[in-house]
């Protein structure tokens, strides 16, 4: 009997690894064809902008409503048809030739992504309550890996089928359909108890919005996400400000991608029978803010800064995505605490880098701009100080009044 029990529990893994690589392609996937869709739709800078800039909003504005859905069409339901609503919106970017439907594209990717994430985090809490931390790395690593494939071969696809950038972007609806194949078996199985039943109409189940710690989550989740977005934004043209090749920058940018999606796999699995996340954040936070220094003042090659800042990104987000599942005692409350925390942090992460934007027009340098990230992660730093232990928490044995969940 045990072996089809382990064998559904790696499916499960597996499964939500796949699912997880559908939560930024069709994001990560536009910048390297920007320019081109650009030229071919004449759009100005600013409308084009939005295509980056709507689903990250939208993964804020739409978190609150994952719950909502969850308790009418069930958890794993609910994920499949984000999933489906992800698949849908960027297969319909193989015909989208003018500016509206593109951008319409973009929104409703933003709409999948924000109601898929905090549902995710539900699952893990179901499914793995005693190894949260390891399937949080497993879920960011799948993000990262979605996120490095489309950005990196968006272009190879664009040059293969006659330079079309539409076929480019819609081929990742194909992740879209593999993710939801391999959930199916999870969806088969998926019973509602009766438990689960009189969990999803709890009247208490709500946004936490009346606990402070969870504005602390959010402002934590927000911070450390607007700087990763800033980064992956403007880290290349400052390198190239230094005084360094284009290519040398794009190397600078990859060797960052590729530590951050390391770390995000491996420090979740080393904290995973941790209580304390402080050390973690303050470590995490702490490379971060030594590799934007050696950034400005030049003193090593920007490819440390950028292992450093790999690290630090690496740690941080997957640290945010913890901290909600830690003072919540059930899948729904986790889904509930995840989706407020990422309204207002992915609100928040959304206008940094744009911040860091207008402070380089302003001062016609990085180096500002660089400087606000560094107060940002000093923030960041003195946040942490607040988190506390998960043994802190009263929770209850059965669930979590979302709204009167205390710290001693």
């Amino acid at each position: 009997m045990k072996k089809p029990k382990n064998l559904y529990l790696i499916w499960s893994i597996f499964a939500l690894f796949i699912i997880s690589m559908n939560l930024r392609a069709s994001i990560t996937s536009i910048s390297p064809v920007l320019k081109n869709i650009q030229a071919d739709l004449h759009m100005s800078s600013i409308s084009i902008s939005l295509l980056t800039a709507l689903p990250v909003f939208c993964m804020g504005i739409f978190a609150p409503i994952a719950g909502t859905l969850s308790k009418r069409w069930g958890l794993e339901m609910t994920i499949a048809i984000s999933v489906l609503v992800i698949g849908v919106s960027t297969a319909l970017r193989l015909v989208a030739t003018f500016p509206l439907l593109l951008l319409l594209t973009a929104v409703f990717a933003g709409i999948g992504i924000a109601i898929t994430g905090p549902l995710i985090s539900g699952y893990i809490k179901k499914h793995f309550p005693k190894a949260t931390s390891s399937m949080i790395g497993v879920y960011s690593a799948g993000m990262g890996i979605g996120a490095s494939l489309s950005a990196g071969l968006v272009v190879p696809v664009m040059h293969t089928f006659h330079h079309s950038w539409n076929v480019a972007l819609a081929i990742w609806a194909l992740l879209a359909v593999i993710g939801i194949i391999v959930w199916l078996p999870i969806l088969k199985r998926s019973t509602q108890t009766k438990s689960e039943a009189t969990e999803s109409v709890n009247p208490k189940t709500h946004l936490p919005w009346k606990n402070r710690y969870a504005w602390l989550l959010m402002i934590i989740f927000g911070l450390q996400s607007g700087v990763y977005y800033s980064l992956a934004t403007w880290l290349a043209p400052k390198v190239q400000e230094i005084g360094f090749s284009a290519g040398y920058a794009a190397t600078v940018v990859t060797i960052f991608s590729i530590m951050q999606m390391i770390c995000s796999l491996i420090i979740p699995i080393l904290i995973n029978k941790s209580v304390n996340r402080k050390p973690w954040l303050i470590l995490s936070a702490s490379c971060s803010a030594i590799g934007i220094i050696l950034l400005l003042t030049g003193g090593l090659s920007p490819m440390i800064g950028a292992v450093l800042m790999g690290i630090g990104a690496g740690g941080l987000f997957p640290l945010a995505m913890i901290l909600p599942l830690d003072v919540t005692a059930t899948a729904i409350d986790a889904s509930q605490w995840t989706a407020m925390v990422q309204f207002g942090g992915y609100l928040i992460s959304g206008v940094i880098p744009m911040l860091v934007g207008i402070v380089k027009d302003v001062t016609n340098t990085y180096n500002y701009a660089f400087m606000a990230l560094l107060f940002i992660l000093l923030l960041l730093l003195f946040l942490s100080l607040k988190v506390r232990k998960k043994r802190e928490f009263n929770l209850p044995t059965n669930e979590l009044d979302t709204s009167t969940a205390s710290v001693k």
